[in-house]
């Protein structure tokens, strides 16, 4: 009995130890950095609707990443295709990935996950069902 009480005070510690490392101190993202903070929205524009198409797919990747839980839909985007974690533009390419809402704070935690202006831009979309949501895409120098 006295091993079973340890044993689940140690998995609620643990448990709690990840909970406030994802959701209040990600000191595993990226920092805030001038390109970031000079992309960011005019404070309560949000929900934000973001397309993903890679990682962000992997609903435990956007619980770390954003910090709670976002549900997503499954969508489609007209003329792109994956290319590897980019997507590149074809004229008859359709694809395939998940749109999901975040607030303010949740984009800020995705720009500094996509090392937004280093790494990635953060472009609007329209998906084939008409709606609008946010992509990021590789920078590139080709």
């Amino acid at each position: 009995m006295r091993v079973l009480r340890r044993l689940s005070w140690g998995v609620l510690l643990l448990g709690l130890t990840l909970w406030i490392g994802i959701v209040h101190l990600p000191v595993w993202l990226p920092p805030v950095t001038p390109a970031i903070m000079a992309a960011q929205l005019p404070p309560g524009q949000g929900p934000h609707r973001v397309f993903g198409y890679a990682t962000l797919t992997n609903g435990f990747i956007r619980l770390a990443v954003v910090g709670r839980v976002t549900p997503a839909q499954e969508v489609r985007l007209a003329g792109f295709y994956r290319d590897g974690r980019d997507m590149r533009p074809a004229p008859d390419g359709m694809l395939s990935g998940k749109v999901f809402a975040v607030d303010d704070a949740g984009l800020l935690r995705l720009d500094r996950y996509e090392r937004l202006g280093t790494r990635y831009r953060r472009d609007p979309v329209t998906l084939v069902d008409g709606s609008r949501a946010w992509a990021y895409r590789l920078i590139r120098d080709d």
